[in-house]
């Protein structure tokens, strides 16, 4: 993964990402949670189909029965192919002060045995807790689309205010206006706390993205990078990704 240092790329890159018009934690519409935890996990590629396998037919039925409430499986499709997301929203932090659901299914001989068999498959993993901001997210009661494109910027030190304000008041209102589900979240322990990712749901097909920009439908592309030039220097693009919701690897 390579971060480009140029703020006049980084910002017509923004708008690219706008132009296909969260982790949101279910399909239908509901409320951004207090917070989610994120795994994201790089399959072995010889061990993808015994990997999936294993969350469909041992993980979450075992997440199920322990008393997970629901966990959403997003898969990249530009960017690592073989790079997976789960996302579980929780409410407070004691949750993680008792038994998992794993284990609380399995027991903790069963949960460790499950462990290393997912092990076995996996090239690498990272846990971190993600923190919408619902105050710069537009969620219209629609249903979720399946296919979002994610970008994630690092802000630059001392700025973060000065580039949220920017996304309050020239960004959200032109998705509002479109209707089109856009989803700002700040990463927060077990990651880069400056980092911001901007999720725009684009639909369910990937022709949708053919659909064009909200940006540009508004304000055409002269002024989709007038506006881009008002972040120079506030942020750094890390990357720029499309993912999946994986139905059958959610509930």
């Amino acid at each position: 993964m390579k971060t480009n240092h140029c703020s006049t790329t980084t910002a017509m890159a923004f708008a690219v990402a706008l132009s296909f018009g969260a982790h949101a934690a279910a399909q239908s519409p509901a409320a951004l949670p207090a917070h989610s935890s994120v795994a994201i996990i790089h399959v072995k590629p010889d061990m993808l189909d015994e990997w999936v396998d294993l969350e469909k037919n041992e993980v979450i039925p075992a997440q199920k029965k322990g008393g997970l409430a629901s966990r959403t499986t997003y898969h990249t499709v530009r960017g690592n192919p073989f790079e997976y997301v789960i996302v579980t929203p929780f409410e407070k932090w004691a949750t993680f002060d008792g038994t998992s659901p794993q284990i609380r299914a399995l027991g903790t001989d069963g949960s460790s045995r499950l462990g290393a068999k997912l092990r076995k498959c996996e090239e690498s993993v990272q846990v971190f807790v993600s923190n919408p901001i619902p105050e710069l997210s537009n969620t219209p009661n629609t249903e979720i689309p399946l296919i979002g494109v994610y970008t994630r910027v690092r802000v630059a030190t001392g700025r973060m205010q000065e580039y949220q304000n920017f996304l309050k008041t020239e960004i959200l209102p032109i998705y509002k206006k479109s209707n089109v589900r856009y989803t700002v979240l700040r990463r927060g322990l077990g990651a880069n706390n400056n980092d911001l990712t901007q999720v725009t749901f684009v639909g369910d097909k990937y022709a949708d993205l053919d659909a064009g920009s909200p940006l540009t439908r508004a304000l055409g592309a002269d002024g989709v990078a007038k506006l881009m030039a008002k972040t120079a220097g506030m942020t750094t693009l890390i990357e720029q990704v499309v993912r999946r919701r994986v139905p059958e690897l959610s509930y």
